[in-house]
């Protein structure tokens, strides 16, 4: 897997909201900004 360098667009991704919608990055495209954030191990014990 390659990752992506700085500027260059999202792959394709789709995820789960709070609401357990899966929403997709085609789907927000145009119509809201967007921050994807990730939190490694946030939801893990110790």
């Amino acid at each position: 897997m390659t990752l992506p360098k700085i500027g260059d667009p999202c792959p394709e991704v789709s995820f789960r909201t709070a609401d357990r919608e899966t929403v997709s990055l085609a789907d927000l495209k145009g119509k809201e900004n967007l921050v994807i954030a990730f939190y490694v191990m946030a939801f893990t014990g110790g």
